[in-house]
């Protein structure tokens, strides 16, 4: 029976990681209905989940994972010195392993690794969740034989390269399966009133949770609220949550539910019960919500944090009528309460926005990237 190796790299992060998940999973179904065998691993950084990377039958190699910054900071010194060690252990690990190809996700540490594949001779593939890709990505892509992309607008980047448009891998099997009674009571949520999601990402955003929590009791009139703090918000932020309501609208305190963090496929239902979401826009974040036509409100990381990458997904979005985009320099609480209350209080604009958003979405990008790396692994 056949055999292909297929190595991963690049998840240090959820918005890298979880798709690196998702394309295993059809790897390994596609291995299943063609009948050969499949090996996965991952080389790169330590992955935002390593425990659930190895329950997914994924051995992990963890190399030094370094950051490239284009602005000065101490810590580019101490990279500086990480580096070379993590190219000198990469390409340890790859002669080790001799994967048939290499998939990327992008990320800093995948740089050492995708050089070292290339060195080896072996097919690379990458993939670019944003419209704007990052400089990982764009290094690498010059050592790749190919490049997928989430969104078409990209394209220009790799512009000398074999490119596919192929989406962004999201866990479709929560898409596609319906919500249940038991969802609404395991989240403690009445199924007959509005709901309004509140995301973080994977880290929170101690912004996001200030401006919310100024609107809450405004909020709470007209809406249930799930609020996702992030792990090392949580605390301080429901204190401050629930101080605030119980001066201002004690009554309404069960209408409000805040979270540190859940789990993937937790977020994907929640965001299925919500009749409003309020994101950063992050392309995942994206993505799901367009896989399930949800309007948002998208606030986008400032450029001076991520980059642009994450302000022009959104306008993306926005330039469709999928979304209405805030940026965080310009957000009021007066102005974000507002929008929230057009919103809720015009159906017609809910189900075109989120038409539009649906419109936007392109399903089975997980299987369409495993297809491509068994073509690169040269499986027939």
């Amino acid at each position: 029976m056949k055999k292909i190796r297929v190595c991963l790299t690049g998840g240090a992060t959820g918005g890298h990681f979880f798709p690196l998940i998702f394309v295993a999973r059809e790897l390994k179904k596609i291995s299943q209905e063609k009948n050969f065998k499949i090996e996965i691993f991952y080389i790169g950084g330590e992955p935002f989940d390593k425990k659930l990377m190895e329950e997914e039958g994924i051995k992990v190699y963890v190399i030094p994972s370094f950051k490239l910054r284009r602005y000065f900071d101490i810590k580019n010194f101490f990279d500086f010195l990480k580096a070379p060690f993590s190219f000198l252990l990469s390409f340890f690990y790859m002669f080790l392993l001799m994967p048939d190809v290499l998939f990327s996700k992008g990320g800093p540490s995948s740089i050492a690794v995708v050089f070292s594949a290339w060195f080896f001779r072996i097919p690379i593939l990458i993939h670019d969740s944003d419209s704007v890709p990052g400089l990982a990505n764009r290094i690498s892509a010059k050592f790749a034989r190919k490049v997928a992309l989430a969104f078409p607008s990209a394209q220009k980047y790799f512009s000398s390269k074999e490119v596919v448009i192929v989406g962004q891998p999201i866990d479709e099997r929560i898409i596609y399966t319906p919500i249940t009674q038991e969802d609404y009571e395991r989240f403690h949520l009445n199924k007959d009133e509005k709901i309004i999601l509140i995301l973080g990402g994977s880290q929170g955003s101690q912004f996001l949770n200030e401006i919310i929590i100024e609107i809450l009791p405004q909020l709470l009139k007209i809406s249930q609220v799930v609020h996702l703090t992030g792990k090392k918000f949580f605390q301080g932020a429901y204190s401050y949550a629930l101080g605030i309501i119980r001066r201002n609208s004690p009554l309404e305190e069960k209408k409000y539910k805040a979270f540190p963090f859940l789990n993937n496929e937790d977020n994907l239902i929640l965001m299925k019960m919500s009749d409003l979401i309020i994101s950063r826009a992050g392309s995942s974040s994206i993505f799901e919500i367009a896989a399930l036509g949800k309007p948002s409100i998208l606030i986008p990381l400032p450029e001076d944090v991520v980059g642009s990458h994450q302000k022009e997904n959104a306008y993306y979005l926005q330039k469709i009528g999928a979304c209405y985009v805030l940026e965080e320099a310009n957000v009021k609480p007066h102005l974000l309460l507002n929008l929230i209350q057009s919103i809720l209080k015009d159906e017609e604009l809910k189900e075109k926005m989120g038409k539009n958003a649906l419109n936007f979405y392109k399903p089975h990008a997980a299987r369409k990237i495993a297809e491509e790396i068994l073509v690169l692994a040269q499986f027939k």
